[in-house]
């Protein structure tokens, strides 16, 4: 303590206080208290959708995400940076889209990395799903098509029956010799290593093939189930009975309305929105007549009432005459 300070404090009662003490105390309990209700109600999360899972309990749905996806209708072919280069669907704002700033970071072509890639490693101890997926690259893309385009609407009236997915009668070429064969991964639990290999690296940090592989119709399926969808406010839900995040109902709630709500570029359009509202929240003290706000509106009088009664209270005692 400084000579002023203790000139300052000089004849005022003090007593000692160990603040490190006191902080370490409520640290010791705060750690106490969330163990003990870790334990109680456990995690709210919702387990991870696995491949495993998929293709044991949906079968059909993995094979028609499957198929899909060698068909080349994954919405990942489109998308743009950062996984493709066609920058005709990136969101825009006036104009302008961050997306493509930074390029293609993250390459992705799902027919290959995703289906053709897989099968091909394991075709090299497998002779006939070798021989099926020699058969259809040989194909001409027409022909792909069509046996792929009769698989899928096949699917729609499959059965399975003690883990089988019973087909209906129609030519499908070697199509189906591949989707069991990725069925298989999948059921194997190797879908997610088959597609997050990295030969570069002695384990798999980036989970990128694998997260996007179920996000279209799967993954939607299951965020429906529990709320978290765009229009049913999303990252503001908790899975399961439990209280979501409050404090991003700011965010959410921007979603439910026009435009954002029905613009293909609603995901930027809020981003920029909450990025503008923050950026004047912070700037507020500097920006002329909003820094004014505060004392037109008059809401730190009621905030601090009881100083304000004291001091009109004190001011007209001293002012009363005698006083």
């Amino acid at each position: 303590m400084s000579k002023q300070s203790e000139a300052n404090l000089q004849g005022i009662p003090m007593k000692p206080y160990d603040l490190i003490r006191e902080g370490l105390t409520v640290l010791a309990f705060i750690i106490i208290l969330v163990i003990l209700l870790a334990v109680l109600f456990s995690s709210p999360d919702y387990p991870t959708v696995r491949g495993e899972d998929v293709a044991r309990l949906q079968p059909i749905a993995y094979l028609q995400t499957t198929a899909n996806i060698l068909a080349g209708n994954s919405e990942i072919q489109t998308y743009g940076p950062p996984y493709t280069s066609d920058s005709q669907n990136a969101q825009a704002v006036l104009g302008i889209a961050p997306a493509t700033w930074f390029g293609v970071s993250t390459p992705l072509n799902p027919k290959e990395d995703f289906i053709l890639q897989p099968l091909t490693k394991v075709a090299l101890f497998n002779e006939d799903l070798g021989a099926a997926l020699q058969t259809y690259q040989a194909a001409k893309a027409d022909q792909q098509q069509t046996w792929l385009k009769a698989y899928m609407d096949g699917l729609d009236s499959a059965t399975v029956e003690n883990d089988i997915v019973k087909m209906p009668d129609g030519n499908y070429g070697p199509v189906p010799t591949l989707m069991n064969s990725m069925l298989d991964l999948g059921r194997a639990g190797l879908l997610e290593g088959m597609l997050d290999e990295n030969a570069q690296l002695p384990y798999t940090l980036d989970f990128t093939r694998s997260l996007l592989y179920f996000q279209e119709d799967v993954d939607h399926n299951v965020a429906q189930s529990l709320n978290m969808l765009g229009e049913q406010w999303g990252i503001s839900n908790e899975t399961g009975p439990y209280p979501g995040g409050w404090w991003l109902w700011p965010y959410t709630f921007l979603y439910q309305i026009p435009p954002m709500s029905t613009s293909d570029n609603g995901d930027l359009q809020v981003v920029v929105i909450v990025l503008v509202m923050s950026l004047v929240l912070l700037f507020m003290p500097f920006i002329p007549l909003l820094n004014r706000l505060p004392r037109w509106l008059g809401l730190y009088r009621l905030i601090w009432r009881d100083w304000y009664h004291h001091e009109q209270h004190d001011t007209a005692s001293h002012a009363a005459p005698g006083t």
